[in-house]
């Protein structure tokens, strides 16, 4: 079996409760759960990174991170239907 490391986590109180909830109903410890529920995100964005999404999910947050600074800066403006209009 491969050594195990221990890392520490923060969490708000509310956040501990709702854990600890769980892992009385399924009958495991605290450490048992929060393993599962590592270990089950990793594979999730293992397969969001292997799909693309990760990809997509960036290139989106770039494009909007311009289109909200434009509006901001008032180089686009939404027009009354929601479409967006561009300053030359």
């Amino acid at each position: 079996m491969r050594k195990l490391r221990q890392f520490n986590v923060p969490l708000e109180d509310d956040e501990v409760l709702r854990i600890d909830n769980i892992a009385n109903k399924l009958g495991k410890s605290r450490a048992q759960m929060l393993r599962s529920f590592v270990l089950g995100g990793l594979k999730d964005m293992e397969f969001l990174d292997q799909t693309g999404i990760f990809s997509a999910v960036i290139f989106t947050e770039k494009i909007m991170g311009k289109v909200k600074e434009a509006l901001i800066n008032g180089r686009i403006k939404m027009g009354k239907n929601g479409d967006l209009e561009f300053k030359e």
